[in-house]
């Protein structure tokens, strides 16, 4: 597949996972996030398992998000994407409703892309 065409998907593909955990779809993000998934980020860390529980418990909602910048960088069956990142969302009792820099880490497996990693950051407005 072109580098173009693998961006456009990493792109939709980026987007597809936040919209799982705002819908609460357990099995999508079942089949997104590798089985070694991290995130990292202000809040705290947060494992596959947990991610997911918390999704499909609702306990971590998301109201709105977007990307307001993205950049990918392919490396044969690894992507890295840098992005900015906002959402508009409580995990728990918490408002996480901010703007981000993230880090994806992102696995060609079987034919199909999975999420292996996330580091988040606030970013200074």
């Amino acid at each position: 597949m072109a580098a173009e065409a693998l961006s456009h998907e990493l792109t939709r593909r980026s987007s597809e996972w936040v919209e799982a955990i705002r819908d609460g779809d357990v099995a999508t993000l079942e089949l997104m996030l590798a089985h070694e998934f991290v995130l990292a980020g202000p809040v705290r860390r947060l494992t596959r398992e947990e991610l997911i529980g918390a999704a499909g418990k609702g306990a971590y909602t998301i109201e709105d998000f977007g990307y307001d910048e993205i950049e990918i960088e392919l490396y044969g069956d690894t992507a890295m994407l840098s992005s900015r990142y906002h959402q508009t969302a409580r995990f728990g009792e918490r408002d996480v409703s901010r703007v981000y820099f993230a880090t994806d880490i992102w696995v060609r497996r079987e034919a199909r892309w999975q999420l292996v990693r996330r580091h988040a950051t606030l970013a200074d407005d």
